[in-house]
């Protein structure tokens, strides 16, 4: 046998077991494949609507948002303008302004808002599927079954299926940043730089996936001065690039600088304005809505494969190699870092965060081939590794399933819980307001769409005018005064927001009993007020915060403890009679029912016609014997609300001289 050259041994030396799984399928499993990505979204997302109106009795949405595009869509459709109301409020309120162009054009063929909703969340999960899955086979190449099984993941996963049926942008917004990674990394200039000019389109938080594609080719650059292999954009590709996506991304400025004299949408400023990191603690976001998001279920299987892959990306970074991962990771991190700086606020469900999860599934999906890969080498067999990467595949895919079928639950709970306080809200509106007056609110999506109210948007996404003010300290007197201008006649404001004092509600949106002392405790309740500019009074934020405390303390036996928010708060404002009826209640809870009585007739010295505080005096009256008392507390409430049959029986009980 001839004798190796030094060369040769040392080639030998670091030639490894080979273990790559080839296979490519042929064009009719392809074809199938494709099929099963379309179907499986329809299958899942009807299910859990399904399961929703079983359950329910009707249809919703698990968020207030999706109106909001709903009713910009309707309006361009009847009146043509991007407007909130008709033709007379035009306004960048939309996050995603190609979402609501693209319903816009779906209220073409259909009337049905719900359906059109659910359609195009369905659909926008199914080519993300299609997308993803050229992407996973351009990453696992000629390791197709890799590529098959990450796909599956992604189309069993959880939170993807929970918002495609939630009437927002997300799978849309999802589909775009695929498309435009995978004509990336394919070096298609042209289709390339249009999906990179829509993504501004999609979320303005987008911002965060240019970057990483920007840092991704310069990295590219880079390493290429030494990796002749690298395959790099031409220089007319990249003018090509600059022109079109530069193009698309300056109308989107012109768009919105038009509409609202900005270059981003009003949602952008408003929700950085309210969700300041003042409030916000960055710590907990990123502990409970980054950390325990990512690593709860299934998710927590991914986690493992993912900063696998993190760590096999930062040694190529050292030894200026390739990694397929770069983009994905850049992404991820900049997006976290952008939320935890600017806005460290998920949202409900995670929302702002579910654009990662893709590119999570794809790194952990990298991370793991290389623990098979490092597994069949040790064993000298490939058939091995092909059971590590199925075995780790097939436990993450019913974890999936299983977390999936859990959340169903949540989904019907969730739509009923917007549905009971926002669409029956926005319903009692268009039933008892009329057509030409003005509501003042804070949640604008089902109560602009269902009312056919015009609205004033006292958080700033439809009425940007209030969005410099929003984190005054005198807020609700700045709200007033702009409510009085603008001529509103109505006021609706969940009470963790806002609360009116000094008034009696219209409506209330809680099955319990308004004069039920456990419907303070009830959270996210909308209360209708009528707007009056001389008398209606809003508690500051800081005020109602401490009511907020002083509730909580109650509401979990502890109402000692609520005495000294309670106090502050009477200290800051001390014309609520709201802030002494809860004294009232915490007294009582404490079996001090004189001094509760003095706290209540407080209440009542500043607002006179209170109907909770004379029901509450009135009872007190009436168990205690005193009889003329009690008269009197239910006559002074009958003649605010004369048809209450519940305080009339109570008023015959003590009007009664047989008794």
């Amino acid at each position: 046998m001839a004798k190796r050259t030094p060369e040769q041994k040392k080639k030998s030396a670091i030639t490894v077991f080979n273990t790559d799984w080839v296979f490519e399928p042929e064009k009719k499993i392809k074809i199938f494949i494709y099929f099963l990505i379309v179907i499986i979204p329809a299958i899942l997302g009807y299910y859990y609507i399904s399961f929703a109106l079983g359950k329910n009795g009707y249809l919703s949405f698990t968020l207030d948002d999706p109106w909001i595009h709903l009713t910009f869509a309707r309006n361009l459709i009847d009146f043509h303008s991007f407007s909130y109301f008709k033709s007379e409020m035009v306004t960048a309120g939309s996050t995603s302004p190609i979402y609501t162009f693209i319903v816009a054009l779906g209220f073409i063929f259909t009337n049905n808002e719900m359906v059109l909703s659910y359609i195009l969340g369905i659909l926008f999960l199914s080519v993300s599927g299609i997308a993803f899955y050229k992407l996973a086979s351009f990453d696992f190449e000629k390791e197709n079954v890799i590529a098959i099984i990450f796909v599956s993941v992604l189309l069993a996963d959880k939170w993807l299926n929970f918002i495609s049926v939630s009437g927002m942008e997300t799978t849309m917004f999802i589909f775009i940043l695929i498309a435009a990674v995978y004509f990336y990394k394919k070096r298609k200039a042209t289709l390339f730089a249009v999906f990179l000019g829509l993504v501004l389109w999609g979320r303005p938080d987008g911002v965060a996936f240019i970057a990483a594609i920007a840092i991704d080719y310069l990295y590219a650059l880079w390493i290429s001065k030494t990796n002749k292999n690298i395959k790099l954009f031409t220089k007319n590709e990249l003018k090509k690039i600059g022109i079109i996506s530069g193009g698309i991304i300056i109308i989107y400025f012109i768009f919105n600088l038009i509409l609202s004299g900005s270059i981003l949408p009003n949602t952008y400023n408003a929700k950085l304005t309210y969700y300041t990191p003042e409030f916000r603690s960055r710590a907990d976001f990123l502990k409970f809505e980054v950390w325990n998001y990512f690593t709860s279920g299934a998710y927590g299987f991914l986690a493992v494969g993912f900063f696998i892959s993190v760590i096999r990306l930062l040694k190529d970074i050292v030894r200026k190699k390739c990694n397929s991962n770069l983009i994905y990771i850049l992404f991820i991190i900049i997006t976290i870092f952008i939320y935890w700086y600017k806005l460290p606020y998920a949202h409900r469900f995670g929302r702002y965060l579910m654009p990662l999860i893709p590119f999570i599934i794809l790194s952990a999906g990298s991370g793991f081939r290389f623990i098979s890969k490092l597994t069949g080498e040790y064993f000298k067999s490939k058939s091995f590794s092909k059971i590590i990467i199925i075995l780790i595949g097939a436990i993450i895919i019913v974890y999936s399933f299983i977390n999936y079928n859990e959340n169903k639950t949540n989904y019907a709970e969730q739509c009923a819980y917007i549905h009971d306080r926002h669409v029956v809200t926005a319903n009692w509106l268009k039933e008892n307001t009329k057509s030409d007056e003005i509501i003042a609110t804070h949640d604008v999506g089902a109560i602009g769409y269902y009312s056919g109210r015009k609205i004033i948007d006292v958080a700033g996404l439809i009425t940007p005018g209030l969005i410099d003010k929003m984190m005054d300290k005198n807020y609700q007197d700045i709200m007033i005064d702009f409510l009085k201008k603008n001529g509103a006649n109505y006021l609706v404001f969940q009470r963790e927001w806002y609360r009116v004092v000094n008034q009696n509600t219209l409506y209330t949106s809680t099955n319990k009993d308004p004069l039920d002392a456990g419907d303070e405790f009830n959270v996210e309740v909308l209360d209708v007020y009528k707007f009056d500019p001389d008398k209606t009074h809003i508690l500051s934020r800081e005020t109602n915060s401490y009511i907020m405390m002083a509730l909580n303390r109650i509401s979990v036996r502890a109402p000692g403890d609520a005495l000294p928010y309670l106090r502050t708060s009477a200290q800051l404002d001390p014309v609520s009679s709201y802030t002494y009826y809860i004294s009232g209640i915490a007294y009582s809870s404490m079996g001090d029912n004189k001094i509760a009585e003095d706290y209540y007739k407080k209440g009542l010295e500043i607002f006179p016609d209170y109907k909770k505080v004379l029901y509450k005096l009135g009872n007190y009256y009436k168990l205690s014997n005193r009889k003329e008392d009690a008269k009197t507390m239910f006559e002074r409430f009958l003649k605010i609300s004369p048809d209450d049959s519940k305080v009339k029986e109570l008023y015959k009980s003590v009007s009664d001289t047989q008794n």
